[in-house]
């Protein structure tokens, strides 16, 4: 098994956050950033190579960006669940568009199971998903039930307890404001900005016909999308469901400035000082 701190604070991913932020206020210019991201997110950590001529599941594809680059880069078959109805048609119109005989979405009803028969998959995909699977024990298992023998996991992950794993940083810009509010304090902040006539909504807080949602954080007293999995007990649940951790690549969180400084914050405490977690694991 290959344990690995990156040694430097990269500093892409801060131009990155810049243009995600900007991209928030478009739907156009969002989806070329996600697909951006994801496709950066891949070839940062793993060779695209890793995908040719194999079954590829694509887990939590939302709108179907990684699905897409997976079918485009070679892959026998790629399968792509979405829980969220909306996303998933959104995914399957866009594979209907491109003519994709390789690709296919799945909207999954069940949030604790895989709609796939044992031993199918030969590479699952888990990006900026992990951190919002709620029966994450569950789906662990199945992730071992449809994996076939020698199969591997590929995970980009954004642990909840880094700077901005409260998710909320288009509305509160703050970094670990989470770990100094609980669930109902942020959200009451929130639902203020929500109301503030200044504020400039984002493409989430339209609706299908374009109309601006009612405040969606008014009333809420908790994340009902985000697990608090930390990286030991994420490991855990791995090693019970009979899975092997080949690589974990743990980068700290980003910009050049006192980089010596996040190394080794994110030594001493990685969950918190992380920018995201990228995981190899296999089936043994």
């Amino acid at each position: 098994m290959i344990y690995r701190l990156s040694m430097r604070a990269h500093s892409p991913a801060n131009a990155s956050e810049l243009s995600h932020r900007e991209a928030t206020f478009s739907k156009a210019g969002y989806q070329h950033w996600r697909r951006s991201e994801l496709e950066s997110q891949f070839t940062k950590f793993f060779d695209v190579s890793s995908l040719r001529g194999r079954r590829v599941l694509d887990f939590g594809c939302g709108s179907g960006d990684l699905s897409f680059f997976a079918a485009s880069a070679g892959a026998a078959e790629v399968i792509g669940t979405e829980l969220s109805q909306r996303d998933a048609a959104q995914a399957e119109h866009r594979r209907a568009d491109l003519g994709l005989t390789n690709l296919r979405i799945v909207h999954e009803t069940n949030p604790s199971a895989i709609g796939l028969p044992d031993h199918t998959v030969d590479v699952l995909l888990c990006f900026d998903v992990l951190e919002h699977i709620m029966e994450y024990e569950r789906i662990v298992a199945e992730w071992r039930r449809v994996l076939a023998p020698g199969g591997r996991v590929l995970i980009w992950w954004s642990v909840y307890w880094h700077p901005y794993g409260h998710h909320l940083q288009t509305m509160i810009p703050l970094p670990w404001v989470h770990a100094l509010l609980n669930d109902e304090a942020l959200m009451r902040v929130c639902a203020k900005i929500y109301d503030n006539p200044k504020f400039r909504p984002r493409i989430w807080h339209f609706d299908a016909d374009g109309q601006r949602v009612e405040n969606p954080y008014r009333g809420v007293t908790r994340f009902t999308d985000l697990n608090r999995l930390t990286i030991k007990k994420f490991e855990r649940v791995l090693r019970s469901a009979g899975l092997v951790i080949a690589r974990r690549d743990i980068q700290p969180f980003t910009g050049r400035r006192l980089a010596w400084l996040k190394r080794t914050l994110v030594r001493l405490r990685p969950d918190f000082f992380c920018s995201c977690v990228a995981y190899e694991i296999t089936v043994p």
